[in-house]
């Protein structure tokens, strides 16, 4: 089963750390969410989709980024959200390049990003971990944090500037760059 790309829930979380840790013969790529859900601002719309915020940063980005914030559908223009999706679909291929190009990427994710689909999860994983690293309700707490296993190369992790800039950016468009504690990359 090499290559495969699978989220996880907290429940699981530190039984799958010390299975991929005892692993040996297989390769086995995982995104873990994280062991607490992030506060999620109040929003003006009763309605929320359903599933963990984690699971909608996988499958929807930037609702999923609104949705955090507080902002939902009748908040954002749709020339606004439609800026910030072309940005985001830029800096996922960005980040995907740096991907394929870093020396230190584990094979495992190598073979995952020749997937489409498992690439995809993957990028919009990357996002989702600089997003509630960097918001402030958030910022830097280890419980909040989804993970993944095998550990990514540092270029792409959101304390970079290319990460930082990314998620200042669709902030930005927004107009929610107050809600984000950005520091230098280290």
């Amino acid at each position: 089963m090499e290559g495969l790309c699978y989220p996880f829930y907290p429940t699981q979380r530190h039984t799958v750390e010390a299975i991929v840790g005892a692993e040996k013969e297989e390769s086995v790529a995982m995104l873990l969410s994280p062991t607490l859900s992030p506060p999620i601002a109040p929003s003006k719309s009763s309605h929320h989709p359903s599933g963990s915020l984690f699971t909608i940063f996988l499958t929807a980005p930037l609702q999923a980024f609104c949705l955090l914030l507080g902002l939902s559908g009748s908040d954002v223009d749709r020339d606004i959200f439609n800026e910030a999706d072309k940005l985001l679909s830029v800096s996922l291929n960005d980040w995907g390049l740096t991907l394929v190009t870093s020396d230190a990427l584990n094979p495992v994710w190598l073979q995952t990003l020749a997937d489409p689909f498992l690439r995809r999860l993957l990028l919009r994983f990357l996002f989702c971990q600089a997003v509630l690293m960097l918001y402030a309700p958030t910022f830097n707490k280890k419980e909040f944090l989804p993970m993944c296993m095998p550990p990514l190369p540092a270029s792409v992790l959101p304390t970079t500037t290319n990460s930082q800039v990314v998620i200042r950016q669709i902030a930005s468009i927004f107009g929610v760059v107050d809600n984000f504690i950005f520091c230098e990359a280290s």
